[in-house]
């Protein structure tokens, strides 16, 4: 393939599958088109699928896959039963070879970390790798980490996902000087487990004054720092408690808006504006979660975004696959090892 960028996309992967993957591809490739796709999974209903989108089959290698790894498959399931015959397999092997830049899929998450820690391994010096996201917040954007792949975790891991996040924050948010904080129930020096206050004094000592030290459940939406570190457990329930309340912002404003005349005029008359806080508040522009800490690059999708989401994850893994992220990790953990 003569494009600059390769990227291998998981095709069956997802709630809704091949259709959406394949329309998402077209409509990134309309965008952009200096880089090309592997798409892994049924070869059959692949090239059937990519009938309907006249741009796409001189971008495109199929790679043919038996198994698909459903939703609800456990991780040991999809490693043990399901194994290398799958489409998500394939797409991560590619990287761990490099014939891809990056691997993008929008399926079982707990699945696809399981397989990306075995076939890419942790980088030396990480003891394991950990979801990171864009959050929005009222400054721009704030990278968050871990998300949900590790439950429970010790001070040093904390550590060690801060300098993957300070690398993100760099790589990704172009920040010269990224400020990074700690997840906490408060914000003085003697709030927290003694886990957290550990993490905090490894922080300072590694991070100097770019570490602004606690912050709390509202400092993420509000700013208070790039990048903010927690363990995996309290991050996931961070963001689905604020995707569910940026759901019911939404539904009550659609409420009033319909509720009376009053309320429709007032929607016609600021509508503008509401279409701008509507897009801002699109999880599609931000869907792209990237397992940090592995030798490889790997984008998790949501699994029940539509095709403008993929596509945005498409556009998301070529701009982070360009990135020196993986330099800046190791150049940290260097420093960490000499603290």
């Amino acid at each position: 393939m003569s494009s600059n960028k390769v990227i291998s996309i998981d095709a069956m992967g997802g709630d809704e599958g091949l259709c959406v993957a394949v329309e998402g591809l077209s409509i990134a490739l309309d965008k952009n088109d200096n880089f090309s796709a592997i798409l892994f999974g049924d070869e059959p209903e692949i090239k059937s699928e990519l009938k309907k989108y006249s741009n796409i089959n001189k971008k495109v290698e199929i790679v043919h896959c038996g198994k698909v790894v459903p939703m609800d498959a456990k991780p040991i399931d999809a490693i043990r039963r399901i194994g290398k015959e799958s489409s998500m397999w394939g797409c991560i092997k590619s990287v761990g070879d490099g014939n891809a830049s990056v691997a993008l899929s929008a399926g079982n998450t707990g699945a696809l970390m399981g397989l990306s820690t075995i076939i890419l391994r942790t980088i030396d010096g990480i003891e394991r790798p950990a979801i990171s996201s864009l959050w929005p917040n009222i400054n721009g954007n704030s990278v968050v980490l871990d998300l949900g792949a590790n439950v429970k975790v010790s001070s040093s891991q904390l550590v060690q996902f801060g300098i993957l996040g300070y690398a993100y924050a760099l790589s990704i948010l172009e920040k010269s000087n990224p400020s990074i904080g700690l997840l906490n129930i408060g914000h003085e020096e003697m709030k927290g487990t003694e886990n957290i206050q550990k993490a905090s004094e490894g922080m300072k000592r590694l991070f100097k004054e770019n570490y602004i030290g606690y912050v709390e459940g509202d400092g993420i939406s509000l700013g208070k720092s790039d990048v903010v570190v927690t363990d995996g457990f309290t991050g996931n329930i961070a963001l689905k408690t604020a995707e569910g309340t940026a759901k019911l912002v939404g539904q009550f404003m659609s409420d009033i808006f319909k509720k009376s005349l009053m309320g429709r005029l007032g929607y016609l008359i600021g509508r503008s504006s509401f279409m701008e806080l509507k897009n801002k508040m699109d999880p599609r522009e931000l869907n792209g979660g990237v397992f940090l800490g592995l030798n490889g690059l790997v984008v998790k999708s949501h699994g029940g975004t539509d095709s403008i989401g993929f596509s945005k994850a498409i556009e998301f893994s070529l701009r982070l696959s360009e990135s020196n992220m993986f330099d800046t990790i190791k150049k940290f953990v260097n420093k960490n090892e000499k603290i």
